[in-house]
């Protein structure tokens, strides 16, 4: 069952509850743009209705292998059946955690033995309350209190940039924004808290929770069923397989590591997997293309980290290796949840910091950007940087024009000539994306509206 879309919609509830808190901000408070599906239509881009409404037409759990099933949603929900009980890995949202329990208790009405929650994102740790019965033991990474601690005390702050970069809305204002997002929060207090490896046998099938961290956080397990083959990996390896890993988010999250990723990597292709399952979207078959898959993405992340590393230990400034480092051709995956150049700065950021001993100012809370205004002025104005832009974006350096832009805006936020080059800037930035990295179009696409709204 391999997928052959271009991109599916990513990880669409990294933070916790971000579905509740966007569902109950709702539309009223943040009107969708009216230029977005316009805008994003001529990409092969998957919106986010399709992710939410994903498996709304099942009206019965799937059979993945024997005794293994998956209830369908915005985030999946996988119950393994046993003589001695019911296994679930991953709950879903809160949203759908009810009709995923009908849908699997239809299979099988066993007792709930335990709960595994692969990270704590709430897409995959919302249901955790529908599913916990007497007795029912909730299973997570020792690191789960602290990541869903600092996903929940951030919702406030990660639900407008969610607003943006996965719905295409405008932020809210921030206090209605903190009322509801605290609302929407789903708490777990896991009862066994894995390490490294937490093995059981449940009614002649055994269980290995294996800590996966890396691309979707340090909190992250997979569970491995040995006897079959079969490993559910969350979202270690994002929703397309195989696919640049989204080690660093737009959204706004904790660092990533692409070094603890790697050995994650070669501790799952140590496996040998034959089937695995992702808590988004459908599974992945067979071990030849399961294995050469896993290869890749190793490969690849190792291929950038090293060379990351070499470019910081012979001098080369972070943004040299942004444009320079680029995949070769037999490791190139698709970059559609994460970016090649995102993932370098992150990984020099990881391991460095963000002093870059490129100025003096970098110390010190006065940003460029307040003295805007003065450079424009000293220039001879906006209108002049305005110019200077359009001349930027017909010679296709939309970046530099944009530099530009902001300089003029700050001296006039309302200057025709410095929109209508931002516009411009923005569109060939949209036109080069091609639809394929699911972040980027989308914060373009919002930014083209409140131009284009702006000059009207």
């Amino acid at each position: 069952m391999h997928r052959i879309l271009k991109w599916q919609t990513p990880c669409l509830l990294a933070a916790a509850g971000i579905l509740s808190a966007v569902v109950l901000v709702g539309a009223a408070e943040a009107p969708q743009e009216q230029d977005l599906a316009e805008t994003a239509s001529q990409f092969s881009v998957r919106t986010a209705a399709d992710l939410i409404n994903y498996g709304a037409d099942l009206d019965t759990a799937v059979e993945i292998a024997p005794n293994v099933y998956q209830a369908r949603g915005t985030g999946n929900t996988q119950m393994v059946t046993t003589p001695e009980g019911n296994v679930i890995i991953d709950t879903g949202t809160s949203r759908h955690s009810e009709r995923h329990r009908e849908l699997l208790s239809a299979v099988s009405d066993g007792p709930i033995r335990y709960v595994v929650v692969t990270h704590a994102h709430n897409d995959h740790a919302g249901g955790v309350p529908t599913w916990t019965d007497a007795g029912t033991q909730v299973v997570a990474h020792a690191r789960y209190p602290e990541a869903q601690r600092y996903l929940n005390e951030l919702m406030p702050y990660q639900t407008n940039r969610n607003l943006i970069l996965f719905f295409g809305q405008r932020p809210a204002p921030q206090g209605n924004v903190a009322e509801r997002a605290a609302q929407a929060q789903t708490r777990v207090e896991p009862d066994i808290l894995v390490n490294d490896l937490f093995e059981f046998e449940l009614g002649g099938t055994r269980f290995e929770v294996i800590a996966t961290p890396g691309a979707e956080g340090d909190d992250a397990v997979s569970v491995w069923l040995p006897d079959t083959r079969i490993l559910f990996v969350g979202d270690t390896l994002g929703p397309i397989f195989p696919m640049w890993p989204n080690l660093y988010t737009l959204r706004g999250e904790k660092m990533r590591f692409a070094a603890e990723y790697i050995e994650t990597l070669d501790r799952i292709i140590a496996l040998e997997p034959e089937i695995l399952v992702p808590s988004h979207f459908e599974p992945i078959e067979g071990a030849a293309e399961v294995r050469a898959g896993l290869q890749r993405i190793r490969d690849a992340v190792a291929y950038v980290h090293d060379a990351v590393v070499d470019g910081m230990n012979a001098g080369r400034n972070v943004h040299e290796l942004m444009r320079d480092i680029q995949l070769p051709a037999h490791l190139e995956l698709t970059e559609a949840h994460g970016k090649v150049s995102w993932v370098v700065r992150s990984i020099w950021e990881g391991y460095a910091g963000w002093f870059y001993l490129a100025s003096t100012t970098e110390l010190y809370p006065v940003p460029v950007s307040d003295m805007y205004s003065e450079l424009a002025e000293l220039s001879g104005g906006p209108d002049v940087l305005a110019r200077r832009a359009a001349e930027h974006v017909r010679a296709g350096r939309p970046v530099e024009a944009l530099h530009l832009v902001e300089v003029a805006l700050a001296a006039d936020a309302d200057h025709r000539a410095a929109l209508e080059a931002r516009l411009g800037a923005l569109e060939q930035l949209l036109e080069r994306a091609a639809g394929v990295n699911f972040y980027e179009v989308r914060w373009l696409t919002h930014r083209i509206a409140l131009t284009r709204q702006q000059l009207e």
